[in-house]
């Protein structure tokens, strides 16, 4: 597996261990709870680009959790967007997921809709299974290839869950920046695919087939968290400039011993001699 150091809240890293060959990701517990926007942004885009070969190879009937080797178990966590499969350590040390496993945790995919099945024969476009990358006709309810529950993002959903921020769970911050629009692709309407299921002008379904459909929404909402980091960056004042040693009282007690009897009454300030008697004090209270 690669080793992927994502960003998460707080700007912390969090490693996140993914086999793109394999199209399968490892959680430590509570890992994919701290991944920021930005870290899940980044996450998305290694999973684009593992899909772009071929469907991967059968899986083994058995596979071993990479921190002790124990045997993975099939589980069906529940969380509040509904149950999702996943293989787990029996001791406890994270979960093994499948790419649309992963997305279903999160809440990011569902099912696939008359409508939308109805869109993509129009638009003559296939679908590529978020599992496992094979290309399905989006008649059927499973890929014909790894035989997992055909699911597509839920664009509004994925828009909104990368926006959160830290602490604010219910926020969703005004998009900033340049506008994510997509034309319609049944009347060539602009149109918002993080706030609209359909266009509002003639009804045609918005579906992202692909993962490679969903790159332009990462990068608007990419650009969104960099200006906002960027605004919210506090001014740094410049440091101020080290003092030379004849500066501090060491230089203060050496000009007063050069100086004549004159000068001495005039060349320092009460807070100087202050300081060149309380220097010269400090030297007979150490050496006397």
């Amino acid at each position: 597996m690669t080793h992927l150091a994502l960003q998460g809240h707080g700007a912390q890293p969090v490693v996140v261990d993914c086999c793109a060959a394999c199209r399968l990701v490892w959680f430590d517990p509570l890992e994919s709870v701290h991944l920021s926007g930005l870290g899940w942004i980044r996450l998305l885009r290694e999973l684009q680009r593992g899909a772009r070969g071929e469907p991967p190879a059968p899986r083994p009937p058995q596979l071993a959790c990479p921190l002790c080797q124990a045997a993975l178990k099939a589980v069906h966590n529940a969380t509040r967007f509904g149950r999702f499969p996943a293989l787990e350590c029996p001791a406890r040390h994270g979960h093994l997921h499948s790419h649309s496993g992963m997305l279903a945790e999160r809440g990011l995919v569902r099912p696939l809709l008359g409508p939308e099945r109805r869109a993509l024969a129009e638009e003559r476009r296939t679908l590529a299974c978020l599992n496992c990358g094979a290309a399905c006709d989006g008649s059927a309810d499973e890929c014909r290839y790894c035989a997992s529950p055909l699911v597509v993002m839920d664009l509004p959903r994925l828009a909104h869950a990368l926006r959160q921020r830290a602490g604010h769970w219910s926020d969703s911050p005004k998009p900033d920046g340049v506008p994510l629009a997509w034309s319609c692709r049944g009347c060539g309407q602009a149109l918002d695919p993080s706030r609209q299921v359909a266009c509002s002008a003639c009804g045609h379904a918005v579906v992202a087939p692909s993962l490679t459909d969903v790159m332009p929404l990462l990068a608007a909402v990419e650009h969104e968290w960099l200006a906002a980091a960027a605004a919210a960056r506090p001014y740094r004042r410049k440091s101020p400039r080290p003092l030379h040693w004849q500066a501090t009282g060491l230089g203060m007690l050496r000009r007063f011993w050069r100086a004549g009897d004159d000068d001495r009454a005039v060349d320092l300030a009460p807070a100087q001699w202050f300081g060149a008697v309380a220097l010269v004090l400090l030297m007979l209270w150490l050496f006397g």
